[in-house]
């Protein structure tokens, strides 16, 4: 979870409100629900594409361990992929649809084990009422098989509780759903408030990895102090709850925000506060040698409970040029885990660059770094870095050359877990229309 969730999820709705004329400031200008089937940060017809790629991967990682008793890891694996999909945005007069899909089928020459199927969906809708009255929808639904492919293409940072950077420690199937509903009132020209949820779901494969069900319930208001400046607090209430384990979580988020144009073109945005944690679960303990001499073993499980306060905070700089974007992120925040570690603290920071060519050209650059501390688990903390970089040219009419490089890098200090996993794709894509296919 993110401390910018209100904003996220309603940044659409308010925009839209800003369209009749009550521009809010810049703080409704954060990524949300209207950000779904745009590129370069601006809306673009509804487009249809499909590919088919030459596939290398190096590093991979499935729940398994080898004779010796050592995690597997799988290297150097060509394989071919085939991909389907559509984007794009479509309005009406008091409505807008955004669209991100994108399903793929794999299959590897010498490791059929590794065939399968990737499917993303991202479908947002916005519905104006009246000049105060707007209400925001969205649905997120997918299935991944490989770590690499939960960040091929990401945003800096996690936007959502389903499809984080972290979601994916091993290269097991995970599965996601999202469900998000938000309302947005003006309270006057100059203030807003929102409020809103989602449930959500992620299933694992792997029965040796925890998925998680919870739900996220929000409210916001925002106060405009000048046409470049806005200020604002939210409240959030969370709960994970995680299946496969004994386990679960609440936690409670205050945070003010602040938000500003600097210039014509660039928008930062600050918030601060801090949530408090409230986690039960299972933890392993030392017995006493009495104890142990008696049954034989030197450790036992016991429950416990949990109330921790943690700082929250995140900063967003961004810049808007007439075909590109640029964003720095950095986030602290709860999280529900990858698996293995179910509630955490979380770190994260990135930086991304899209250019959406008018001809033929279109480039994506993301890096970042994600990290996890679990709370209440006595665990060593996760490390991951990670970056790519997508390229698509059109070379005919609705024929286009694609190539797409990732890395990523995990870690945890002590255990000795240390994994690079690379991926590499290169093929071509047909999408009818004259503008070019942009994939990230």
């Amino acid at each position: 979870m993110k401390s910018g969730y209100f904003v996220l999820a309603c940044a659409f709705a308010a925009t839209a409100i800003a369209q009749v004329g009550d521009y809010l400031g810049p703080g409704v200008l954060s990524r949300g629900a209207g950000n779904i089937g745009t590129r370069a940060g601006q809306p673009v017809d509804l487009k249809f594409f499909a590919n088919v790629s030459g596939v290398y991967d190096t590093g991979l990682s499935p729940v398994s361990l080898d004779s010796k008793g050592d995690l597997v890891q799988i290297n150097g694996v060509y394989g071919v992929e085939t991909a389907i999909g559509a984007y794009g945005v479509h309005s009406w007069r008091h409505s807008t649809l955004g669209l991100d899909y994108k399903g793929s089928f794999y299959h590897y020459a010498d490791n059929s084990y590794l065939d399968g199927t990737d499917q993303m969906l991202a479908l947002g809708y916005t519905y104006q009422k009246s000049r105060r009255l707007t209400f925001d929808l969205r649905q997120l639904a997918g299935t991944l098989s490989k770590g690499i492919n939960s960040v091929s293409g990401a945003a800096p940072v996690p936007v959502d509780f389903v499809n984080q950077p972290t979601t994916m420690l091993f290269d097991n199937r995970s599965s996601y759903l999202q469900s998000t509903a938000d309302v947005s009132y003006m309270l006057s020209p100059r203030t807003i408030f929102t409020a809103g949820g989602d449930g959500y779901a992620v299933y694992r494969q792997s029965r040796a990895l925890a998925g998680v069900n919870g739900y996220n319930l929000r409210g916001a208001i925002e106060r405009r102090l000048s046409r470049k400046t806005s200020i604002g607090a939210e409240y959030q209430h969370t709960h994970f709850d995680f299946p496969r384990a004994f386990g679960e979580s609440t936690i409670n988020m205050f945070e003010g925000m602040y938000s500003t144009m600097l210039g014509r073109h660039w928008t930062f945005s600050l918030h601060g506060g801090v949530f408090q944690v409230q986690v039960e679960g299972l933890q392993r303990v030392s017995l006493d040698p009495v104890v142990a001499a008696l049954l034989g073993q030197t450790s036992g499980v016991q429950t416990f409970y949990r109330t921790s306060l943690y700082p929250s905070g995140e900063a967003h700089l961004s810049r808007r040029f007439k075909s590109s974007t640029f964003g720095l992120l950095y986030i602290r925040t709860v999280s529900s885990g990858n698996g293995v570690y179910l509630t955490s603290r979380s770190e994260s920071g990135g930086g991304t660059y899209s250019y959406s060519g008018i001809r033929k050209l279109n480039l994506s650059l993301d890096a970042g770094y994600n990290t996890l501390g679990g709370i209440g688990q006595g665990i060593q903390p996760y490390r991951q870095v990670r970056g790519g970089t997508g390229l698509t040219y059109a070379i005919a009419k609705g024929l286009h050359f694609t190539t797409r490089y990732d890395a990523r890098h995990q870690e945890i200090d002590l255990a000795g877990f240390r994994r690079t996993g690379y991926r590499a794709t290169i093929g071509l894509a047909y999408s009818p229309g004259d503008v070019p296919l942009s994939l990230w």
